[in-house]
């Protein structure tokens, strides 16, 4: 009889290991997809950000230039550090 228990919770322990593993795949893909809609919505943001008309866009007629810089130092030892410049110049006339 002691053997019959002994093999009842053991089968009964991986009987609820097995149980929550499934549990866990199974919420694995809702929050993956989750996550991946955020990322989504994030992105959209930021493009929609970069992206947005300007309002006296469509009433003028002008010209721009970016003059960009970007510098690298070294350290001793192999260490890098870059810093980038922008300049941003615009002509418009209505």
């Amino acid at each position: 009889m002691r053997f019959f228990r002994r093999g009842q919770s053991l089968i009964e322990i991986a009987f609820l290991i097995g149980v929550v593993g499934l549990a866990i795949i199974g919420m694995e893909a809702y929050i993956r997809r989750g996550v991946q809609g955020k990322v989504k919505d994030l992105t959209n943001y930021i493009i929609s950000d970069q992206q947005a008309p300007d309002e006296d866009a469509a009433d003028s007629t002008g010209s721009s230039s970016i003059d960009s810089t970007l510098t690298a130092k070294e350290f001793q030892g192999g260490g890098r550090q870059y810093t980038s410049q922008e300049k941003i110049h615009s002509e418009s006339s209505q």
